[in-house]
């Protein structure tokens, strides 16, 4: 009876200890399942078509110069059509052009309104060059304080041609830079064909409707089409820069 209560107490230590350690296996367990970890492990990645010591790449090759046979063929054909596209518009622009001017000459108003402008704008400079005789003479006056006459008069025009040249240089300047700036602007946002035909356009309406616009509007019709053109590059600028910040460029 002893053996027997003895071998009982012993299946039953075991059987708390193998219990104990199925619970502890369970904790681990569940344990890793809570607690992976992410590790990323290099795998080798074919890459197409790399030369080999078993391959020629022969066909790979032929594909290849027949892709680049085709892609010359297209660009050949793409050119020779923007070339025949390009000489169409350039005919068009010509007689377009040729035209207009033809009936600017023969219209009485119009052609009266850029004789007045023209006129104007030849005063202006011829205005402009006497105030920069005058200026220069203004200046060249401080040579009368010099006693000797000749030294005097050599003195005037150093002074006289100095000043002329520096206005010169300066008014060329503005002019020059103002030029660039606006041609840099129409560069970038009027070099298209859409201005060919706005400015064609706008000069062909001012040329047959000059008698209507002018009994509406009292202006010079040269004016206003140079009025009409800022305002159309003005509105390209616009819309270009508001296409652009929204990504459709």
């Amino acid at each position: 009876m002893t053996s027997e209560t003895d071998s009982r107490k012993r299946a039953d230590a075991e059987a708390v200890a193998w219990k104990f350690k199925y619970e502890k296996a369970e904790q681990e367990k569940l344990y890793a399942q809570t607690h992976q970890k992410t590790v990323e492990v290099a795998v080798e990645k074919k890459v197409p078509y790399e030369k080999c010591e078993k391959c020629d790449r022969t066909a790979y090759q032929k594909a290849k110069e027949k892709c680049d046979n085709r892609k010359n063929q297209l660009e050949k054909k793409y050119k020779n059509m923007t070339v025949g596209y390009e000489s169409i518009l350039f005919l068009l622009a010509w007689y377009s052009i040729t035209t207009t001017l033809f009936t600017a000459i023969l219209s009485p108003v119009f052609l009266n309104d850029c004789i007045i402008f023209f006129g104007a704008l030849g005063k202006g400079m011829g205005g402009l060059f006497r105030e920069f005789v005058i200026g220069a003479d203004s200046f060249g006056q401080l040579s009368n304080g010099i006693s000797n006459s000749i030294v005097s008069g050599i003195v005037y025009w150093l002074i006289a041609t100095i000043i002329m040249g520096i206005l010169f240089i300066i008014t060329g300047w503005i002019i020059v830079w103002s030029g660039y700036q606006v041609g840099k602007i129409y560069r970038k946002y009027c070099w298209d064909i859409l201005s060919i035909i706005v400015a064609i356009t706008s000069t062909a309406i001012a040329i047959y409707f000059g008698d209507w616009i002018k009994s509406v509007i009292s202006i010079n019709l040269i004016t206003l089409l140079l009025l009409a053109h800022v305002v159309y590059i003005g509105i390209r600028c616009y819309v270009k820069d508001w296409m652009e910040e929204r990504g459709y460029y």
